[in-house]
């Protein structure tokens, strides 16, 4: 091979090389929960029970932030069982989905309270792509 030939492959090959490590320099690190799987999992979390909450609900990633608060409805009740439905923090007791890795801890969502004797089922629909079921809670009266 010529003696110009071969300066022109050696420049070539160092260009290239340049031309990677100039890539690999401006690739943004990928590290931490990223590359976890289950970092992306959407838990659907439960409580209640206690401090006059009757039911809560919650939406959290694995890292327990919030994703949204579940919507929940009255589908029937009891006569006289009368419910209030609202935005509040509760303390996650349950999971319906997922992992309980947020047990304990105070989570936004949705909560239920309410006053009188019987039944009643509510819908439960949790975000973001409206997974739901019913869920029937019991008020003893006072």
């Amino acid at each position: 091979m010529q003696g110009w030939a071969k300066r022109g492959l050696e420049k070539a090959g160092a260009l290239a090389v340049a031309a990677l490590c100039l890539a690999a320099a401006f690739t943004p690190a990928r590290a931490g929960p990223d590359n976890d799987p289950d970092a992306y999992v959407t838990n659907f979390f439960t409580g209640g029970g206690s401090g006059g909450i009757l039911f809560a609900a919650g939406t959290a990633n694995q890292e327990c932030l919030n994703i949204g608060p579940p919507a929940i409805e009255v589908i029937s009740a009891s006569p006289g069982v009368h419910l209030s439905i609202r935005p509040g923090t509760f303390i996650v007791t349950g999971t319906d989905y997922g992992y309980l890795v947020c047990q304990g801890q105070r989570l936004a969502g949705t909560i239920v309270t309410g006053t009188g004797t019987g039944t009643a089922q509510i819908r439960v629909t949790y975000p973001p792509i409206g997974q739901w079921y019913t869920h029937t809670l019991t008020l003893p009266g006072r």
